[in-house]
C-alpha cells in the first residue's frame, strides 16, 4: 500500500467519515447463469464467482482505498478474503492471494481452504488489501446489513443462494463500501463489469 496525500475527494471523504455511518450499502441482481451452469461441472461456484468480484474490484480504483489511523493509503493489489463455516458452526475467514489465471487461483483456493479446514483456525484477521467475500447459500435475500466498525474500510461483498427463472440463475449480491470512497457511479460500475465478466466467463 502506499499513502495518498492529496485525495482528490478529501472533503467529500471528511463528509461521510464524520458521520455514524459513513457507508453505502446497495444490493443488487445479476445473472450469474453462465456461470452457475459451468460450475455444475466444475464446481467451486464460491470461489469462482469471488475470482470475478475480486478481479472486478482491483479494476476499479474506488474500492482500492484505506483509512487508517488518520491517512488513506491506495491497495495497489487487493487480495480475497473467504468467510468459511467450521464443523462446529463457528466461522473463521482465510486468505486468498488474486491471480491473473483463473486456474492458478482456483487451485490457490483449494489448497489454502483445505489447510484451513485440517486446522481449523479461526483468524479474525486480514489485511487492509483485501475485500471480504461471504454469501449466504442457505436464504435468498433483497436487501441484507452486515455488521461493521467506522474504524475499517474494507470493502464487503456478500451473496445469497442462486434461484433460477425462466431458464436463469440470479443471485443478490451486497455491496459495502465507504462513501467517502465510493458512489453509486462507482458501484454501478462495478456491477456492469461483473456482469459483463460473468457473461464472457468460460
Amino acid at each position: 500500500m502506499k499513502e495518498i496525500k492529496n485525495f482528490e475527494r478529501k472533503e467529500l471523504f471528511e463528509h461521510y467519515n464524520s458521520n455514524d455511518n459513513p457507508f453505502v450499502i446497495i444490493t443488487s441482481q445479476i445473472d450469474v447463469t453462465n456461470i452457475v451452469n459451468y460450475c455444475k461441472e466444475h464446481k467451486n461456484f464460491y470461489a469462482t464467482l469471488g475470482y470475478l468480484v475480486a478481479t472486478t474490484a482491483n479494476e476499479i480504483d474506488a474500492f482500492k482505498y484505506r483509512y487508517i489511523d488518520g491517512k488513506i493509503y491506495y491497495c495497489d493489489k487487493i487480495i480475497s478474503n473467504y468467510t468459511e463455516m467450521l464443523g462446529d458452526n463457528s466461522i473463521g475467514y482465510f486468505n486468498v492471494e488474486l491471480k491473473d489465471n483463473f486456474d492458478d487461483y482456483i487451485e490457490e483456493y483449494k489448497k489454502v481452504k483445505a489447510d484451513f479446514l485440517e486446522r481449523k483456525y479461526y483468524n479474525n484477521t486480514s489485511p487492509e488489501e483485501a475485500i471480504w467475500l461471504s454469501c449466504s447459500p442457505w436464504i435468498s435475500f433483497t436487501s441484507l446489513i452486515p455488521p461493521y466498525s467506522k474504524k475499517n474500510t474494507i470493502p464487503q461483498f456478500i451473496w445469497d443462494k442462486y434461484v433460477e427463472e425462466n431458464d436463469t440463475y440470479k443471485i443478490h449480491i451486497m455491496i459495502l463500501v465507504h462513501h467517502g470512497f465510493a458512489d453509486g457511479s462507482h458501484i454501478g460500475k462495478f456491477i456492469n463489469r461483473l456482469e459483463e465478466k460473468i457473461k464472457k466467463f468460460k
